[in-house]
C-alpha cells in the first residue's frame, strides 16, 4: 500500500512539473502583450496631447455647410500637427512589437474569413503606399473596416481611427486627414 502511495505521489510531482513550465510560459506572453497595449495606449495618447498644443493657435471651426471652409479647416490642423510632429517616422506609436501583435490580429481575422469574403475584403480597400504625416488622397475612399476586427484591437480615442490599404495598417487621424503612423504586411 505505501508503495502505491508513493508511486501515486511521484506520478502527481511528474505531472505537475510537466504542467508547471506549459504554465509559467503562458503568464509572460500575456504579460508582455499588456505591456505592448500600455506602451501603445501612451504612445497615443503622447499624440492626442500634441495634437492639442499644436492646434491650440488655430480659429475654431464655425459651423459651416461650405465644402471649401471645412476643407481650409482639415488642412490646417493637418499642418499643424506636421508642423509638431516633424521628426515623426513609422513606429513612432505602431513599435515593433505593437506591429507584431497587431499583424498576428489582422492575418489571423483575414485568414478566417472564406475565400469570397478575402477578395472582397481586398477589392474594396484602396491599394497606395502610405507615409507618416501623408494627407490621405481625397482619390482614395475610406473603406469599411470590418467590425469583426474593430473588436479585436485597443479601443481609439476620438478622432483617431484604423483604416485598412492593400498592403497596410494605418493609424489615422480623422480631423486632420492625416496616416499618424502605419504598419505594413498585415495579410
Amino acid at each position: 500500500m505505501t508503495c502505491l502511495i508513493q508511486s501515486s505521489v511521484v506520478g502527481v510531482c511528474v505531472v505537475a512539473s510537466l504542467a508547471w513550465p506549459a504554465a509559467g510560459a503562458a503568464q509572460p506572453r500575456v504579460t508582455q502583450q499588456a505591456a505592448v497595449m500600455a506602451d501603445f495606449s501612451a504612445r497615443v495618447s503622447a499624440y492626442v496631447d500634441l495634437t492639442k498644443t499644436a492646434t491650440q493657435g488655430l480659429p475654431p471651426l464655425k459651423r459651416t455647410d461650405d465644402p471649401t471652409e471645412i476643407a481650409s479647416r482639415e488642412v490646417g490642423l493637418g499642418d499643424a500637427i506636421r508642423a509638431g510632429r516633424a521628426g515623426a517616422r513609422p513606429g513612432d506609436i505602431l513599435t515593433h512589437e505593437t506591429a507584431r501583435h497587431f499583424r498576428r490580429i489582422v492575418k489571423a481575422d483575414f485568414r478566417s474569413r472564406p475565400r469570397h469574403g478575402q477578395k472582397v475584403m481586398r477589392d474594396e480597400i484602396p491599394h497606395f503606399h502610405p507615409k507618416v504625416n501623408q494627407t490621405y488622397p481625397s482619390e482614395w475612399p475610406l473603406a469599411t473596416f470590418p467590425a469583426t476586427l474593430l473588436t479585436k484591437l485597443p479601443a481609439l480615442p476620438d478622432g483617431l481611427e484604423y483604416r485598412l490599404l492593400s498592403e497596410a495598417l494605418i493609424l489615422r487621424d480623422v480631423k486632420a486627414n492625416i496616416i499618424v503612423d502605419f504598419i505594413l504586411d498585415v495579410f
